[in-house]
């Protein structure tokens, strides 16, 4: 399976002249929290996310209107060619820990994203799992590993650099329900 046959193609970009303030607009119109900025020829120069926004833009109090994205966007992007087996991007996502990977055609013009939730659904296994666990592991503790400012970081703690490797044996046991009624003491969570 190629990557084409399971990325995301129906997309939203930037150019490199679009302003914060598009992006975030974008983002915010479109329910995403990722999109790629490129050149006048089409070619992937970078990405902004979210993350950007807050941490590059809104953070720092940059002008959103007159600042280009591409002035905090991430660059370069971790792409992949289209033509690249889904193992193999699901090789680079674990690698540069990216939840999300541009898809480029043999010319480096964006054709699509290849993302997690493309990997668990269309292409569920061991190594889906695998990558999706080394992406979230950046993601649940957080650049700090779940330190205070006062306290080492995770990756500077002697024993967490001294755990064994996780195990890739996994076992996944059906969840089961018995016993009691279903309906009893449960809470519901807004979606």
């Amino acid at each position: 399976m190629k990557c084409a046959d399971i990325m995301t193609k129906n997309l939203e970009w930037l150019t490199e002249q679009d302003s914060v303030q598009k992006a975030a607009s974008l983002m915010a119109e479109a329910g995403i929290g990722f999109l790629p900025i490129c050149d006048s020829a089409n070619r992937v120069v970078g990405v902004v996310t979210d993350g950007d926004l807050t941490t590059r833009a809104l953070a720092k109090r940059v002008a959103a209107e007159s600042t280009s994205a591409a002035l905090i966007m991430t660059s370069p992007a971790v792409t992949c060619l289209d033509t690249a087996g889904v193992h193999e991007a699901e090789e680079l996502m674990a690698t540069e820990r990216k939840a999300r990977l541009v898809i480029v055609n043999s010319e480096g013009k964006l054709v699509g994203v290849l993302s997690l939730g493309n990997l668990v659904e269309h292409a569920p296994g061991r190594e889906t799992l695998q990558t999706v666990r080394a992406v979230l592991s950046r993601e649940t503790l957080g650049p700090r590993g779940g330190a205070t400012r006062n306290q080492p970081l995770l990756k500077d703690d002697p024993i967490a650099q001294n755990l064994p490797v996780p195990s890739d044996d996994l076992k996944v046991n059906p969840s089961v329900f018995t016993g009691g009624h279903q309906n009893t003491d449960t809470k519901e969570f807004p979606g």
